[in-house]
Parts: C-alpha cells; structure tokens; sequence
C-alpha cells in the first residue's frame, strides 16, 4: 500500500460529511472525489469542505485510476451492487452498516475480496466505542459473575427510514454489540413489531437472541417513540452493568446487586424458598472516552496498511446479516424463534 491513501466517498447524505471530516483529520489519507447525485447534499458539502470533487456518477469515482479505496454511506438496498463494483476495479471498501439484505451475496462479496486481497470493512461503529470496550473488559474479568441476560433499549422520534425497518436500522447496533460482550453469535432469533407510521416497515420492534449456554439478548428499538435512549443492561450471578451512550461522564453504573437463595433458611419445597437480596455498592468507573467514527475509519486504514487485524470484516458482516434476516423471518412468522442455522 502507498504511503498515501487516497478516498473516494459515494453517498453524501446524513452520515457521509462525518465520514468526510474524519478521513480529512488523517495523516497520509486524502478523500477529495465524492458521489452524490442529491444536488443539495452537495450545495452543503461544498459550502462546509470547499475543495471536493463532487460528481453525481457514482461510477466514476469507483473507476477513477487515483482511487485506493471506496467508502459507501448510501442506502442499505444499494450496499452489495455498489460494494461488487468497488471490488471489480480493485478497491477495497468501508460499507457502512449493515453489510447487505442477502447475507449469501455477502458472502460472495468477501470470497471476491479475499481472491482480490482486498480488505471489507463494515461500519458496526460500536465496536470501537471506547464504553463498550470497557464494558467487555469488565465482563471479561469475571466481576459481574456469570453473564445471564442482556436488554438494549434504543429509541427516538426519528429518524424514520424507507430503505429498512427498524431492526436492521436500530437493532443491527446492539445485535453486533451483544455478539462482541459474548463472544459467540446468537443460536435463534425471535422478533415482533409494529408498523404505524408505514404499512410495509416495522417502525418498533422487539427482538430477543438466544446465545449459546442459555443466555438471552433482548432489543427495543423504536423510531416513534419520545425519548432518546440508548442502553444496555447485563445482568450476571455477582453483580449488574447499566451502559448509557447518553451520559457523557459516566456512561457505565456497576451496581452490586443480585439475588440468590438464603442458605442459612431451611425449606423443605422450592415454593417456601427464602430468597435473599444483596443491594450493595453502585460504583461509577472511569471510562475514557473517544470518537468511535474517527477510531473506525483509523482502523480501516490501518488494515489497508496491514498492520492490524480487521476486528469488522466482511465476514462479520455475514453473520449480523445472517441474524437480521432471521429477525425479518420470524417477523413474518408471528414472533417464532427461527434458527440461525451456524
């Protein structure tokens, strides 16, 4: 790989200019060619960057001889076309989350890189969140005993897309986030939800993964709903972990609290039981903080360069897109666990 990187963005939207700003932050990378045929996404690039190359032809920043690598903040449903012809002319590809629809053609894709040697990377941004790496060391070191469930609440007054419902949009974070707290992907998905604002998306959902060794994940997501939350309970034997991404300052809360069985109360029946409460500590770590975007597309480069091991590959892309289609399934399915097939 050449000593400088350069760039090319197609899909200049919500999240593109982000992209745009943190690539423009980094030593020996260059992003100056963009695609976007929204003329007024390119009015406020132009205002906000000055010196871009802005065309409405995707094709032509994937073709141009400059480019080392492309990065696609398009819609979902254009994902796999776009990412088939970043690989054909050479490039390698950041696709922002989720990979594709069709976890199969996904998988192709990656085959198509590896014979390339060329590097996918997928956007599942929380997995370089500074909290959330934080958060697995913690369950890592044992203190919260073993891990027996997980809920993640993620939900806001919009923004309501088109192109995805709610789970791909909103619970493809947590789904990658629960895959990396655990160490293992989900066995069955089961997933209800409500479409009111869109006869044809599910707008709020309600997703539950079972993972291997009996643990179960569960996802709200909502985009009609009036508070903005983003969070994450564990639960474990010892004690119990809050993830807020919303409080800057401490955005995990350990609490040690658990419940368990008096041993020092003799019963003769389950139904006569003594159950014991243990309300202890609650304790607020020191957690450094970051910029997961900037930290994302840093690793990228980095796996351009091969000096690092990509920690979201494309193949990883397949998996969250196997466990979102068994979402949409068991959706069609009144709510049944469907399996995942690994």
């Amino acid at each position: 790989m050449k000593e400088k990187i350069e760039i090319g963005l197609i899909g200049a939207g919500r999240w593109g200019p982000n992209v745009i700003g943190a690539f423009r932050r980094m030593d020996n990378v260059e992003l100056n060619q963009v695609a976007d045929s929204n003329s007024k996404a390119v009015e406020m690039l132009s205002a906000r960057f000055g010196n871009l190359n802005v065309t409405p032809d995707a094709n032509e920043v994937i073709e141009s001889d400059t480019i080392d690598a492309i990065a696609i903040c398009t819609p979902v449903e254009t994902h796999l076309e776009l990412v088939e012809k970043s690989l054909e002319a050479g490039k390698h590809v950041f696709v922002e989350k989720p990979f594709g629809r069709d976890s199969h053609r996904c998988s192709q894709l990656c085959s198509i890189a590896e014979e390339r040697k060329l590097s996918i990377v997928v956007g599942h941004v929380f997995l370089f969140n500074s909290s959330i790496l934080e958060l697995k060391k913690i369950i890592d070191s044992g203190e919260l005993g073993e891990i027996q469930h997980l809920e993640a609440h993620r939900t806001n007054l919009g923004p309501v897309r088109k192109d995805v419902n709610a789970v791909w949009d909103l619970t493809s974070h947590d789904a990658s986030i629960f895959d990396f707290l655990l160490d293992s992907l989900p066995e069955s998905v089961s997933c209800v939800g409500s479409r009111r604002l869109d006869p044809k998306i599910e707008d709020t959902s309600y997703t539950t993964f079972r993972y291997p060794g009996s643990i179960i994940a569960h996802a709200h997501a909502s985009w009609l709903n009036p508070r903005k939350v983003r969070q994450i309970t564990v639960i474990g034997s010892k004690k119990m972990a809050l993830w807020d991404d919303l409080n800057i300052e401490h955005p995990i809360t350990i609490y040690d609290s658990s419940i368990g069985l008096d041993q020092s109360y003799y019963s003769d029946s389950f139904a006569s039981h003594r159950l014991s409460y243990n309300r202890g500590d609650v304790t607020l770590p020191s957690i450094p903080t970051n910029e997961p975007l900037f930290d994302e597309l840093k690793h990228f480069i980095e796996v351009l360069r091969g000096s690092v091991e990509n920690r979201s590959s494309g193949r990883y892309g397949v998996e969250i897109a196997i466990t979102l289609q068994a979402a949409d399934e068991s959706l069609n399915a009144a709510g049944a666990f469907i399996k995942t097939g690994r």
